[in-house]
C-alpha cells in the first residue's frame, strides 16, 4: 500500500513537472497565444451540462461532417468541433478549474490534450518569464464582454369569447413561465406586453432578455364586430318568434341574455342590451351589446 501511494505521488510530481515545462516552452515559442473558447465553439454556455454539450456536438458534427457538408471549410470546422468536444468531455474539470483560478488562455489543437492531462499546478512567474506572464494571464475569458439575452416573442391566439372571459378575470396565465400577467382591453387593440427579465438568459454575466406577449384576437367576423367597448352581432331567430313583446334568449360572446322583441321591430335595426359588451375595468365602463334580429 505504501509503495502504491509513493508511486502515485511520484507520477503526480512528474505530471506537474511536465506541465510546467510544456507551459514554459510553449509560451517561449509562442509570444502570442490564440485563446480557444471551447464552449463558444460548440455554442453552449459555460455551465451547460454534459448532455447539452453532447447534443450540441452531434448537431454541429452532422452539419459540418466532410462527407455530407458542402461548406468550403467544413473539414477545418469539423476538426475544431471534435477538438472542443474532446476537451469538454474528457478534461472539462481541469479546463474549468484552470479558468476559475487563473483564467488563462488555452492553446489550440495539438497542444490541447497535453495541456490538460495531469494539470495540477501553475508554473511560477519566474519559470514563465516576466515578458510572458502578463500575456499568459490575459485570456479570452477575462476580457469576454457580457452578452445580453435576446427577447422572446410569443403570440397567443384567442377567441373573442375567451378574451372577454379573461377581461373579467383580469389576468392571463402563461404556462411556460408559470406567471400570471395582467390582462386589459389593450390586449384586444394589438398591444405587446413586456415581462422584464423573462426572456432568454444572457452569457458571461449579461442580462436576460424580456418576454414579449401578444394576443391574436379575431375581433370581426360575419356575425360579431367589436367597436370600442360595444359588441355588435347578428342573430338568426325563427320567424314565429319575431313577434312584438316576445322574449328571446340570445347567446353572445359576453354571455347569455334575454331580449324582448320591440313593438316597432325591424330586421335592419339594432336592439341595445346594456352592459353586455366588454366588461368594465379601471379606466372605462362596461360596453353594450347591439343585437340585430333576422328571420332564420
Amino acid at each position: 500500500m505504501v509503495r502504491e501511494n509513493l508511486s502515485e505521488n511520484h507520477s503526480t510530481v512528474l505530471n506537474c513537472r511536465e506541465f510546467r515545462r510544456f507551459k514554459a516552452s510553449f509560451m517561449g515559442e509562442n509570444k502570442t497565444v490564440k485563446s480557444v473558447d471551447y464552449f463558444a465553439v460548440l455554442g453552449v454556455h459555460q455551465q451547460a451540462c454534459s448532455q447539452t454539450v453532447k447534443q450540441a456536438y452531434r448537431r454541429l458534427a452532422r452539419r459540418y461532417h466532410p462527407d455530407v457538408s458542402k461548406i468550403h471549410d467544413a473539414q477545418r470546422k469539423f476538426q475544431e468541433i471534435a477538438e472542443a468536444y474532446e476537451i469538454l468531455s474528457k478534461y472539462r474539470d481541469a479546463y474549468w478549474r484552470d479558468f476559475q483560478t487563473s483564467q488563462t488562455p488555452y492553446p489550440p489543437k495539438t497542444h490541447a490534450r497535453r495541456f490538460y492531462e495531469g494539470a495540477t499546478e501553475e508554473p511560477s512567474t519566474q519559470e514563465r518569464g516576466p515578458e510572458n506572464a502578463s500575456s499568459f494571464y490575459s485570456g479570452a475569458y477575462r476580457h469576454q464582454k457580457p452578452i445580453d439575452g435576446k427577447d422572446r416573442v410569443i403570440t397567443y391566439p384567442l377567441t373573442l369569447r375567451y378574451a372577454i372571459r379573461l377581461l373579467r378575470l383580469g389576468s392571463f396565465y402563461i404556462p411556460g413561465l408559470k406567471v400570471r400577467m395582467k390582462f386589459t382591453r389593450e390586449a384586444l387593440m394589438g398591444k405587446t406586453f413586456r415581462l422584464a427579465g423573462k426572456g432568454y438568459s444572457g452569457l458571461f454575466g449579461g442580462k436576460p432578455g424580456d418576454f414579449l406577449v401578444r394576443f391574436n384576437i379575431k375581433q370581426e367576423s360575419l356575425k360579431w364586430q367589436l367597436k370600442g367597448a360595444d359588441l355588435y352581432g347578428v342573430f338568426q331567430v325563427a320567424r314565429p318568434l319575431l313577434v312584438a313583446g316576445k322574449q328571446i334568449r340570445l347567446e353572445a360572446p359576453s354571455g347569455s341574455c334575454i331580449v324582448e322583441v320591440p313593438a316597432n321591430y325591424s330586421p335592419d335595426d339594432f336592439i341595445r342590451i346594456d352592459n353586455m359588451g366588454l366588461p368594465p375595468d379601471e379606466q372605462a365602463q362596461a360596453g353594450h351589446l347591439y343585437a340585430r334580429l333576422i328571420a332564420a
